[in-house]
């Protein structure tokens, strides 16, 4: 048989590699769908035809301080095109630029550069004040109270004291949350560390003894998810006035913008992303080749990992995933890195996390579980030695990761092959649970 030369996103480039056709399962690329021609004119319309939601002209008044909570550089969310809209309509309105104020959702995220910001807010940058949130920052925080799952709940001081609060960002899957956007703005966006923590502790099998993640918890699944009902929670209590949230292709296009009440709005922007974002598969594969779809998703490490966190339904136990993802910012979080090379056994990484939860704890945590399924080969521009202290096999690029398989797998290995792993997700035609406990 003959080879196919492909090329998967790499950083800010692509890596090409060359593959047998008996290799390639199917490459899943994502939809063909009809981006929007003008992004700017189909934010506009769905501004002026929010969702379950009066216009914000007919909400506003002058005086009022408005905070606008935008995602931070790990997230592509059109933020250089939404905010600047979003600040242009308010202005309309009669709300002077300084009345408003822009606060980046960095959750437990670090501090940006001012380059970032300039990158991230286009021309609104310089124009109001832009804010990163600092979860551990605990007297720019005021206690709210406790959710009925005990969460106590910290937000940021500026967005409890607007008079308005716009909540901004994308939705697509998300392992824990069942979908990004809407409500994560809050939680984790602005809430602070220990609310973060809290929250996501949730992930966990509530049933200590038999260990594991929560059976609810995954992608798409927002009922009964203990993480996705805490966060609508919390998001309750602060009750914001109005949502802006964008659905992007796998190469940051816009596809659907939905405005209005943050709950209606984000429920029917689900609904979008469900039908963008999934793929069904007859069967597991013996390996599946991956790439994030390039910078940011494949910034650091801990964020590459979303890749694998999807599409580790879609491998047999025993096979091998090829991740390729750049890493300039090295392994992303200390907390990450520890929990897989500090923390030997399933146990012992569960109690930790019981005792001391952190999100960077948690990816950390999945991606070891993923490890006791499959062996992972990444190509990255990361320090071989620090690959290999996570579990991980160093390869030096795709052609080396295809000939890797050939040789200590099986040469007839059968693959999918995932441009941007970190947005489509597959579901599998029998479905069960990815990480059952022990």
């Amino acid at each position: 048989m003959g080879s196919r030369a492909l090329s998967l996103p790499y950083g800010r480039g692509m890596m090409e590699f060359t593959i047998g056709e008996e290799n390639v399962l199917r490459i899943i690329d994502g939809g063909n769908f009809s981006a929007a021609l003008d992004e700017e004119e189909e934010i506009k319309k769905a501004l002026s035809n929010p969702i379950n939601s009066k216009p914000m002209r007919e909400m506003l008044k002058k005086g009022m301080r408005v905070v606008i909570i935008a995602s931070d550089i790990t997230r592509v969310a059109k933020n250089d095109v939404v905010v600047p809209l979003i600040i242009d309509e308010l202005n309309q309105i009669g709300i002077p630029d300084e009345d408003i104020t822009v606060i980046t959702a960095t959750g437990t995220h670090r501090k940006h550069e001012e380059k970032e910001l300039k990158m991230l807010f286009g021309r609104a940058y310089g124009k109001v004040d832009i804010i990163d949130h600092d979860a551990k920052d605990e007297e720019d925080l005021v206690y709210i109270g406790k959710t009925k799952r005990g969460t106590e709940v910290y937000i940021n001081k500026r967005v409890f004291n607007a008079d308005f609060i716009i909540l901004t960002g994308a939705i697509s899957y998300h392992f824990m949350a069942g979908f990004s956007g809407g409500r994560k703005s809050i939680c984790p966006g602005v809430s602070g560390y220990k609310t973060i923590q809290m929250n996501h502790k949730l992930m966990l099998n509530s049933d200590e003894e038999k260990g594991g993640i929560n059976p609810n918890v995954g992608h798409g699944r927002l009922k009964d998810n203990p993480i996705a009902e805490d966060m609508d929670e919390i998001c309750d209590k602060i009750k914001p006035d109005f949502l802006v949230n964008v659905i992007l292709d796998d190469r940051g296009n816009l596809l659907k913008v939905v405005c209005g009440d943050y709950k209606e709005a984000f429920l029917e922007g689900c609904s979008f992303a469900t039908s963008f974002f999934s793929v069904s598969l007859p069967a597991k594969a013996d390996a599946l080749i991956l790439s994030c779809g390039g910078f940011p998703k494949d910034i650091d490490f801990y964020q590459a990992t979303k890749a694998i966190e999807n599409w580790l339904k879609a491998v047999r136990d025993g096979g091998y995933i090829v991740l390729t993802a750049e890493c300039p910012d090295g392994i992303g979080h200390e907390g990450f890195y520890e929990i897989i090379t500090r923390y030997r056994t399933r146990k012992e990484r569960e109690r930790v996390l019981r005792e001391e939860f952190t999100i960077a704890r948690a990816v950390g945590y999945i991606l070891t579980l993923g490890l006791e399924k499959t062996k992972i080969l990444l190509v990255s521009s990361m320090d071989e030695n620090l690959v290999r202290e996570m579990g991980l096999i160093p390869i030096k690029d795709l052609n080396n990761a295809i000939n890797y398989l050939k040789d200590n797998f099986k040469p007839d290995f059968k693959s999918y092959i995932v441009p941007h792993a970190s947005t489509i997700v597959p579901f599998l035609e029998n479905d069960e649970e990815i990480f059952p406990g022990k």
